[in-house]
């Protein structure tokens, strides 16, 4: 299975879908992210939510996700 990176989506208390919240190229960027919205949750806007990074397993999928990439 190639990995063409990964996507860190979240999930508010109480709801089932994940909402992709960043996409990145390498593992470690996205466990730092993690880590880092979760030490800092009262200064985000998005508040108590879960954390979960996916890895992005499909050309298609890579494509659809950095399609409005702007460099």
């Amino acid at each position: 299975m190639k990995d063409y990176g990964y996507k860190i989506c979240y999930r508010r208390k109480g709801k089932n879908k994940l909402k992709a919240y960043i996409v990145t190229n390498r593992y470690d960027y996205a466990l730092w992210r993690v880590r880092w919205l979760e030490i800092n949750k009262r200064d985000h806007p998005l508040g108590d939510v879960t954390w979960v990074i996916l890895p992005i397993t499909s050309y298609l999928e890579y494509k659809w996700l950095w399609r409005g990439c702007p460099f």
